[in-house]
């Protein structure tokens, strides 16, 4: 079983210049399915603004580990790298935790 008090969790807000938005999104759920498949990996969840204008990832990974690990594979490197001429601005990571 494993222990939630270890879990971190995180809202990733990500703002695509607006002729890029499809194309974050793209990019996104093509990693969805091995990111999901991570062992560290509880949750990993594409949103999107009424607007069409953010896109928001909620994710939650065993341990900071886990996290770590994730940042760590080529596919989320390579996503990183096609953000640097796609976004509006950097993308807003912020730790959350249960109370």
């Amino acid at each position: 079983m494993v222990n939630s008090h270890n879990n971190v969790n995180f809202i990733a807000h990500i703002t695509p210049k607006t002729e890029h938005y499809q194309d974050c999104i793209n990019a996104i759920q093509e990693i969805l399915p091995a990111t999901r498949a991570e062992a560290g990996c509880l949750r990993f969840e594409l949103y999107e603004s009424e607007n069409r204008t953010q896109l928001t990832l909620v994710e939650r990974f065993v341990d900071q580990a886990a996290f770590d690990f994730h940042h760590q594979q080529a596919y989320t490197k390579q996503v990183f790298t096609l953000y640097q001429g796609w976004l509006a601005k950097a993308v807003d990571i912020i730790a959350i935790k249960p109370l």
